[in-house]
C-alpha cells in the first residue's frame, strides 16, 4: 500500500450513529412514560391520604359528639403524628379506664340519690312528728283554726307516707 492511495470511507460508523440516536430517543421516551405514571401514582396516592384525613377529621368530631351527648368525659384524641406512636392496646385501655370511671360516677350518683331521698324521708317524718306534738299540745288551747287545719293537713300527709310501702 502506498500512503498515496485514500483510505476508503466506510458507510458503518453513520449507522451505528444512526442506531445509537434512535436508542437515546426511546431511552428518553421511556423515561418520560415512567415519569409520568409516577406522577399519576403520586397524585392518587395524595388523593387518598386527603380522603383519609378527612375521614379521621369527621370521625374525631362524631366521637367528641358522642362524648358530649352522653355526658361522658371527652377523650383527648392523639393528633396523627402522636397516633403513630400509639398502640390500639393502648387506646383499649384507655377506654377501659374511662368506662370504669363513668361505672363509679354513676354509682356514686345513685347513693347520692338514695341519700337525698332518705334525708328527704326524715325530715318530712320529723317535721310531722314535731306538728304532731304540737297538736297535742293546741288541743288545750288551740292558737288558731287556721293552724290547726294546716297542722291537720301535714300530718295526714305523714301518716300517709308512713303507711305507704317503697
Amino acid at each position: 500500500m502506498t500512503s498515496d492511495q485514500p483510505i476508503p470511507f466506510s458507510p458503518e460508523p453513520p449507522r451505528s450513529l444512526d442506531a445509537l440516536m434512535h436508542e437515546r430517543d426511546q431511552a428518553q421516551a421511556s423515561a418520560k412514560r415512567w415519569r409520568r405514571l409516577y406522577e399519576v401514582e403520586a397524585q392518587q396516592r395524595q388523593k387518598e391520604s386527603d380522603v383519609a384525613e378527612q375521614t379521621i377529621q369527621s370521625l374525631r368530631a362524631e366521637v367528641q359528639r358522642l362524648c358530649q351527648f352522653s355526658g361522658g368525659t371527652p377523650i383527648l384524641m392523639p393528633s396523627p403524628g402522636e397516633s403513630k406512636g400509639r398502640s390500639s392496646g393502648h387506646l383499649h385501655n384507655q377506654m377501659a379506664d374511662l368506662m370504669a370511671e363513668r361505672d363509679q360516677l354513676l354509682k356514686a350518683l345513685e347513693q347520692e340519690k338514695q341519700s337525698h331521698d332518705k334525708t328527704k324521708q326524715n325530715l318530712i317524718s320529723a317535721l310531722g312528728d314535731a306538728l304532731g306534738a304540737q297538736k297535742r299540745k293546741s288541743l288545750a288551747l288551740p292558737s288558731s283554726r287556721a293552724g290547726a287545719r294546716a297542722g291537720a293537713i301535714i300530718l295526714k300527709d305523714r301518716d300517709g307516707r308512713k303507711s305507704k310501702p317503697d
